[in-house]
């Protein structure tokens, strides 16, 4: 809390609107657009392995959310965030859904292409985002320190594990449609704590077949942007 306190202090007040903004490229809507959009225009297959890895940390976040129950600082001190503030984060505080998402999203990034500005891109976007929860005063240094974890750890195994469908994956597609449908009902009737939306788009990405072949042009992408 005194860390939470500090960075209010300096950052608080006027600074608040730049954080919020960042928080909102930071949000799960914003990474999901990249994707679709990713998909569409550029790679579909990373485009689904970027949505797996995604979807896994949303699900992950929302069990280990659950386990742990935490408090978040505004539950400690109403005067450290305002109304603002608070809408950007619901539930219990560890581990920082932001965080996570974006140490995953970023990360695997990094895994896939293997560039040094990449990686730096990845540890600014990271970093920053898990700085305007904490300036935000909707989450303690150890809920987001902990979602940086988590999700590094998530993006480091999406890009290494072979996803359903592929050549060298041992498993047919028809058998992981069978698991993939009858572990999605169990979680959801037995794990309220997943929202069904997070646990159908992880089942989407691992069943998809990505064959669509995406325009060349920059006009056709353009057009295929704004239909879409």
């Amino acid at each position: 809390m005194e860390i939470v306190h500090w960075l209010h202090q300096i950052f608080g007040g006027r600074a608040e609107p730049l954080f919020l903004g960042i928080t909102y490229l930071g949000s799960s809507a914003v990474l999901w657009a990249v994707i679709i959009l990713w998909y569409w225009l550029f790679d579909p297959r990373l485009a689904r392995r970027l949505g797996v890895v995604l979807a896994l940390s949303e699900v992950s976040n929302q069990l280990l959310k659950g386990a742990f129950g935490s408090s978040r600082p505004y539950d400690l001190d109403t005067d450290l965030s305002s109304d603002l503030a608070r809408r950007t984060g619901g539930g219990h505080g560890f581990p920082s859904g932001h965080a996570q998402n974006n140490a995953a999203f970023w990360f695997s990034l990094g895994f896939c292409f293997r560039r040094r500005w990449v990686w730096v891109l990845a540890f600014f976007a990271v970093t920053a985002v898990a700085l305007s929860r904490l300036v935000l005063g909707v989450h303690l240094p150890v809920d987001v320190v902990g979602g940086v974890i988590i999700g590094s750890l998530i993006a480091w195994l999406g890009s290494r594990v072979p996803l359903p469908g592929s050549e060298i994956h041992p498993v047919p597609l028809w058998a992981w449609e069978i698991l993939a449908f009858l572990g999605g009902m169990t979680l959801s009737i037995f794990v309220p704590e997943i929202n069904p939306a997070a646990l159908a788009l992880l089942v989407v990405c691992l069943l998809m077949q990505p064959v669509f072949l995406p325009p060349r042009t920059a006009g056709r992408r353009l057009a295929m942007a704004a239909g879409g």
